[in-house]
């Protein structure tokens, strides 16, 4: 227990009594922590489970002491607050009551400036349901008080308080004060947290069958379809993992910080059991639908992107590398799912391709750094890398238009195309592309993901659909002067 002030006279003796976990703030703050200690450390799984098999008084205590969270960037529900604030004016004594850690409690009553009091667990005082009760009696004695909850385990505190207040749960039998949780849960936080619009990636398994001259094969198409929906479930899956693991660094950042799990509008638990969903539901598609090697390329997007997710986006170069990886994964994918065989050049072009708009993702992250010398949050750079990103970005994509360049000239390789020449139209397309969007970074026009960019920009997808005409025209139709 921590106390804050004295309160002398008061005009309304009753104490507010507050909950932390969904009713202070949507967050859960001792989840949190040991998915901090997971992601500080490859092995931090383990020692987790081995926290846990201990017992739920040594997990809270460690999570509390190894991994705590950053009580200044907590999202707090604003009907909570106005309640408190109501009840200061009054001049009431607050209390912060959690089944959290004490040690937790405290920093947050102390770094809110909300509380008088905080009580939370010890190793032999677990402060929910009755127990938070008991806590509570030994500190305002047998007098009233009212209580702001949000679980069924706060019905023992409703049933004693003078007025009960509600964020989110309607105990039956009781009569309740709805607080008004403007955080907002609902299917709208849901499909937010999916990224829907991050979908558009997964066009790239629709390559190799467009690159075999396919497209008007049905079952290839089918089969390429089913692909894109399978890695969209995963992919969906993965960001629930990866918000999860930055909602530390989602937190402080200016436009992150309004993602369904840094906001709170998605709670923890629910994102785990999310993923947990979508994952499943992946491989069971591509095991009943498709084949087990196309299921054994998911498995290794997932390790991949996984790894990414916990460790590998902090390692300089190692985490554009990845990404581009990645993308070259869902590549192979599609000719897997489609039965065709993928050339060499076109795994070749993606890596380099793809490394670039890795390395320019990295360029709007590092461009609005204010410290050089300071690392960005949850990444290996600092803001003086800003030139060499940049520099290493567009050779990269110079290097991916060389390769292309090299194609069209391999007759070996371009030789089921009617009309390999037409090709150049789209090294040209390429060659307009690449340019103009590092010189848009550059100015300041691209400040999210280059890829979530393109499928919104309308030039770009003006050039996506010449590119692909010229595709399928160099592919099918024979034109004097075209061929080699």
């Amino acid at each position: 227990m921590l106390l804050f002030r004295s309160v002398a006279a008061v005009a309304d003796p009753v104490p507010l009594v507050v909950d932390l976990d969904g009713t202070l703030t949507p967050a859960d703050v001792t989840i949190e922590s040991l998915l901090r200690v997971i992601r500080s450390n490859f092995m931090g799984i383990f020692a987790v489970i081995g926290w846990l098999l201990r017992g739920r008084s040594v997990t809270k205590a460690l999570a509390a002491r190894l991994a705590p969270p950053d009580a200044t960037a907590l999202p707090l529900n604003p009907g909570v607050v106005a309640l408190i604030q109501a009840a200061r004016a009054d001049g009431r004594q607050i209390i912060l009551a959690t089944a959290s850690h004490q040690r937790i409690a405290s920093r947050i009553a102390k770094a809110t400036g909300l509380f008088d009091i905080a009580i939370g667990s010890l190793r032999r005082r677990h402060v929910k349901g009755t127990g938070k009760l008991t806590a509570l009696r030994t500190i305002i004695g047998p007098g009233p008080f009212d209580y702001i909850g949000d679980s069924p385990a706060d019905v023992p505190l409703w049933r004693a308080a003078r007025t009960a207040y509600s964020c989110r749960y309607r105990p039956s039998g009781l009569a309740v004060v709805p607080v008004g949780d403007v955080v907002r849960r609902n299917a709208r936080a849901v499909i937010r947290a999916l990224r829907p619009h991050q979908w558009a990636k997964n066009i790239l398994v629709f390559v190799p069958v467009a690159t075999a001259g396919l497209l008007l094969n049905g079952e290839a198409m089918l089969h390429a379809l089913l692909a894109a929906v399978l890695f969209s479930l995963v992919a969906s899956g993965i960001y629930q993992i990866n918000d999860l693991l930055d909602i530390d660094a989602d937190r402080a950042h200016a436009k992150k910080r309004n993602r369904p799990i840094a906001a709170g509008s998605l709670p923890v638990v629910h994102a785990l059991l999310l993923a947990a969903l979508l994952i499943t539901l992946a491989f069971a598609g591509a095991l009943a639908t498709l084949s087990p090697r196309f299921a054994g390329v998911l498995l290794l997007y997932l390790i991949l992107t996984t790894a990414y997710s916990i460790r590998l986006k902090a390692v300089v170069t190692l985490d554009v590398i990845t990404l581009g990886c990645l993308y070259t994964l869902r590549i192979a994918a599609g000719a897997v799912a489609a039965k065709v065989v993928v050339s060499s050049w076109l795994l070749l072009f993606s890596i380099f391709f793809f490394l670039s708009l890795g390395y320019l993702k990295r360029f709007t992250e590092l461009r609005d750094a204010h410290d050089p010398k300071r690392l960005l949050d949850g990444r290996g750079y600092i803001g003086g890398d800003l030139p060499v990103v940049a520099m290493a970005g567009i050779a990269a994509g110079m290097v991916s238009i060389l390769v292309m360049a090299l194609f069209i000239t391999d007759q070996k390789a371009t030789g089921d195309y009617a009309s390999p020449l037409a090709l150049w139209g789209i090294f040209l397309c390429l060659l307009y592309w690449i340019n103009r969007v590092w010189i848009m970074a550059y100015r300041g026009q691209i400040d999210c993901d280059p890829v979530a960019f393109a499928v919104r920009d309308g030039r770009s997808i003006a050039v996506a659909v010449l590119a692909g005409t010229i595709m399928i025209v160099a592919r099918t139709v024979t034109m004097p002067g075209f061929t080699l």
